[in-house]
């Protein structure tokens, strides 16, 4: 992994699964509705052990799939290191979600191999992504001459990496 680079589990995604799995865990709408709101608070804040511990504290009369509850338990867990506290993340500026990095790989790859009734081998959807990749950052030429594709970090990135380093040197 690059360095200064970091993992995190999209927050749409986190929202979508505990919709689901309390969807599927307990008694009715407004059951499941009441402890989403205090769990996604929980989890805006990156408080994964608050939240298990919650999830463990929901009142039997609530639940009616208590496996539902055990497989979040084991989720939040699994995922703990990419967890980040989104609302830091949210005030800073940066991204809770991986729409861009989405967006980027439909413009890069997914367009153009979806579509058409194409079919793409491992090797064929690399070098199609490394071209298409070469020609969007204007870096034909660098890429003809060094075979290297140029990685910059957006200006926005870096103002809120020396931002979150601003705070914890604080």
């Amino acid at each position: 992994m690059a360095p200064h680079v970091t993992l995190l589990l999209d927050g749409f995604h986190v929202v979508k699964k505990f919709k689901e799995d309390l969807s599927l865990a307990c008694r009715g709408r407004e059951i499941r509705n009441r402890h989403l709101k205090k769990l996604l608070t929980l989890l805006w804040f990156g408080w994964v052990d608050q939240a298990q511990a919650y999830l463990a504290a929901i009142p039997a009369t609530d639940i009616k799939d208590d496996q539902a509850i055990a497989r979040l338990i084991a989720y939040l867990e699994r995922n703990r290191p990419w967890i980040p506290c989104y609302a830091m993340r949210s005030k800073l500026g940066l991204p809770n979600s991986s729409n861009p990095a989405e967006r980027c790989n439909n413009l890069v790859t997914a367009k153009r191999q979806k579509h058409h009734g194409m079919s793409w081998s491992e090797q064929g959807s690399y070098a199609l992504t490394s071209l298409a990749a070469v020609t969007l950052n204007n870096a034909t030429r660098q890429w003809i001459e060094n075979r290297t594709i140029p990685f910059t970090w957006v200006v926005k990135a870096v103002k809120a990496v020396k931002a979150v380093k601003a705070v914890k040197a604080a």
